[in-house]
């Protein structure tokens, strides 16, 4: 029985980390102003991009990591308003396959809050 048991929870690992989509990000401009972009991504040849997000607006996506099979690293989020830049590393992906499923990212008026 203790060697089902194993076997059963190594297989399902196994299958989670090779069938793992994209992780979705939601993400909600809680600051008072208008966003110009924001830009998440895990490689930077591969960037989700949001445009012109209003004041309590709501948006939704994905991180793509087609890519990145076989490597290690976290997620960037940037985001640009009124000619500044905010930047932050959060998550982290292994052998191309996200820990996480989903983030759920407020952009306040002097930080980003991310929750997974």
């Amino acid at each position: 029985m203790k060697k089902i048991t194993i076997l059963f929870i190594v297989l399902s690992t196994l299958i989670s980390c090779l069938f793992r989509d994209n992780p979705i990000v939601k993400i909600k401009n809680s600051s008072n102003k208008t966003i110009d972009s924001i830009e998440i991504f895990a490689y930077t040849s591969h960037k989700t991009v949001f445009k012109n997000v209003k004041p309590n607006e709501r948006v939704k996506g994905i991180i793509e990591l087609n890519n990145l099979s076989n490597n290690d690293g976290n997620y960037n989020i940037k985001v640009y308003s009124n000619n500044l830049m905010k930047q932050q590393s959060f998550g982290y992906f292994t052998n191309g396959a996200s820990l996480d499923y989903q983030f759920n990212i407020a952009i306040e008026k002097d930080t980003i809050l991310i929750k997974n």
